[in-house]
């Protein structure tokens, strides 16, 4: 195996058929007789995968930068990347300070780079919303925050994600234009809580 790839196992602990992939492959499976079928995989030190459950780039999100036994908790692997291991994901959730119900409320983040992320309030899911490498370009993202129940958008707005040398994480670089309704909060080196505190 080298450096910049990593192998997919068709079974736990490294069993069954293997496939690698390369740093910089981007790979759907979800029209192919793989989809679902990933359930380990060994990565190389220099690199990276982050990955999904659904093929849009949706449902549960993962990261691993180690090898991985057992992959199975994400519900069967259907989108992911590879990325170079300096490069940090960045990801959201939204959680909810009004006292709504579980998954009220859901917040769709986009981005050039990665599209759109769907979260709600109450689930401890991450959804990725842009992919920073160290220095790299800045990630600017539109938020808008909507009440399932009403259908009514409660929050709008946008965020500036940059590359923070002195932590060497992601930082909000400017909140301008962070709806005034809601706050953040840092989980990480590169995740994001956003919280909903009224819906006016």
């Amino acid at each position: 195996m080298h450096d910049n790839e990593v192998i997919f196992y068709t079974e736990p602990n490294y069993g069954g058929a293997s496939y690698n992939y390369k740093l910089g492959d981007d790979v759907d499976l979800g029209n192919t007789s793989l989809n679902d079928k990933f359930t380990s995989l060994r990565v190389g030190p220099k690199v990276k995968v982050v990955a999904w459950q659904h093929y849009n780039q949706t449902g549960t999100f993962r990261e691993w930068d180690v090898d991985q036994p057992d992959i199975t908790e994400i519900g069967g692997l259907t989108r992911f990347r590879v990325l170079d291991g300096g490069t940090l994901p960045v990801a959201v959730r939204l959680e909810d300070k009004t006292g709504g119900k579980p998954r009220q409320f859901s917040m769709k983040v986009e981005s050039r780079d990665v599209g759109t992320a769907l979260v709600y309030s109450g689930d401890r899911e991450f959804g990725l919303v842009g992919l920073m490498p160290e220095d790299g370009p800045p990630v600017t993202t539109a938020i808008h925050v909507r009440n399932e129940q009403s259908g009514v958008y409660v929050a709008t707005g946008s965020v500036y994600f940059a590359w923070d040398k002195k932590t060497k994480s992601v930082k909000i670089a400017d909140e301008t234009n962070f709806p005034t309704n809601m706050a953040h909060k840092r989980e990480g080196r590169n995740a994001f809580v956003c919280q909903l505190k009224s819906v006016d």
